[in-house]
């Protein structure tokens, strides 16, 4: 695969920018340095992406929704996501603040190398792609496989996972013949705490289909577990480390 890489120098920026607001971290010695590798988070709408970001030393490549880094389409998504419904605002003066949040957005989700992920069959293969490109590379990919039309946990308020993320592990393994770890972290905004998790694997079950789903329930599961022992503050006797 030919090497693609993108500049550091705007994801250093912002790291810097944001080290006052940085989560303590817990258990980052379970994660690895570099990749390849996946990390998996919940996503409390824009703090699981931004602190997951600014906490955790490692260089991440994002998963972004395709909206959010085409300077066309991101406005409207911006005013149906958040503008509209977080700041109540409507209508033309709506639509000003979205269009001028967009422009500084999409420039930076796309200025730190994110992989644009659409729903779109033709964009979610370009995503896969541009994904083991990086993973070809030794890079870590962080994903949010949180889907709100899905229901959540009735304590925690995780929303089940959409799972298609789980098939670049099967993909990793035909192209490299080697296993890809996934982490979960657990983002606690009550607490301000990452609690990291240690790797789990694709099995592939009786079918690639069943194994993508088990391995997904399992990661599913293992996140939750580490949101709820932040809910209950048992991570506080862990390593912590910033």
């Amino acid at each position: 695969m030919p090497t693609h890489r993108h500049p550091d120098r705007l994801y250093r920026l912002l790291k810097l920018l944001g080290r006052p607001f940085r989560y303590r971290v817990i258990g980052l010695h379970r994660l690895p340095a570099q990749g390849p590798a996946i990390i998996i988070a919940n996503h409390l709408g824009s703090i699981g992406p931004v602190e997951a970001i600014l906490s955790l030393p490692q260089r991440l490549y994002p998963w972004v929704i395709g909206e959010m880094t085409d300077p066309r389409r991101a406005p409207r998504y911006l005013y149906d996501d958040f503008v509209h419904p977080v700041w109540g605002l409507s209508g033309p003066a709506g639509m000003l603040v979205s269009h001028i949040v967009a422009r500084i957005a999409v420039g930076i989700i796309n200025g730190i190398g994110s992989v644009p992920v659409d729903q779109n069959r033709d964009r979610t293969i370009s995503a896969f792609r541009r994904s083991l490109q990086l993973l070809a590379e030794g890079q870590i990919l962080l994903i949010f496989p949180e889907d709100n039309l899905q229901p959540a946990h009735p304590e925690l308020g995780i929303h089940h996972f959409r799972c298609g993320f789980v098939g670049l592990c099967r993909m990793y393994e035909r192209e490299f013949g080697g296993r890809l770890p996934v982490y979960p972290i657990a983002v606690h905004a009550g607490r301000r705490q990452i609690l990291a998790g240690t790797a789990v694997f694709y099995e592939d079950g009786r079918g690639p289909r069943e194994g993508i789903q088990q391995t997904c329930q399992r990661l599913y599961h293992s996140l939750c577990d580490l949101y709820a022992r932040l809910n209950d503050g048992d991570g506080a006797g862990e390593r912590i480390e910033r």
